[in-house]
């Protein structure tokens, strides 16, 4: 029995050691394009940014179909992270009205702000660390009149250059799991944003 719990142990170490990790640096969104290698292809994710579109990916875990949805088209132009409809505001989306400002922590590893809509009053956590970032409760809740806006949850976030010229990013968020029409089924949102601030 020792055995087989040492070549467990061994095993796992060498699974979790042995994987490629990819390393973004905190002050920048991740590079598209692969032509660009330089620090002038990125742009910093600290700032505000105006959402321009936005589309979900569905895959049915069980037929691997795989489905896109656009967020918003010519008579739509309010949407949802979530594949049923937003139980928090920050799942409600707003084609070129919903803005999203990052502020910077006073250190990484640490905790900035994500700021929603204009609402510096009532703020979410922005937790940076060397390789990920994700969107959470503040730290203050329940003090000076932070509120609890997502449930205890966490958004882990990607960002993706698509335009250094106009400032246009994608930010890749909300990967969740549902049963759709009686399939069970992972979707995330892809949405696209240009920095105005």
């Amino acid at each position: 029995m020792k055995k087989l719990l040492y070549l467990f142990f061994a095993f796992t170490f060498i699974f979790f050691t042995s994987c490629e990790k990819e390393e973004l640096e905190d002050e920048n969104i991740e590079i598209v394009d692969s032509n660009a290698v330089s620090e002038q292809d990125t742009i910093s994710i600290y700032g505000k940014f105006l959402l321009l579109s936005g589309k979900m990916y569905v895959t049915n875990l069980e037929t691997n179909q795989k489905v896109v949805y656009n967020h918003f088209d010519e008579s739509k132009t309010t949407s949802s992270l979530d594949y049923y409809g937003s139980n928090y505001k920050i799942e409600d989306l707003e084609q070129n009205v919903t803005t999203w400002e990052f502020t910077p922590p006073p250190f990484v590893p640490g905790d900035g702000e994500f700021i929603l809509n204009n609402d510096t009053l009532d703020p979410y956590g922005f937790h940076v660390t060397k390789s990920n970032w994700t969107i959470v409760e503040h730290a203050l809740t329940g003090y000076n009149g932070i509120t609890k806006k997502m449930g205890g949850s966490a958004k882990p976030l990607h960002g993706y250059l698509v335009d250094k010229a106009d400032s246009t990013v994608v930010f890749r968020l909300h990967e969740d799991y549902a049963n759709i029409s009686g399939y069970n089924c992972k979707y995330v949102s892809e949405l696209m944003f240009k920095k105005i601030k």
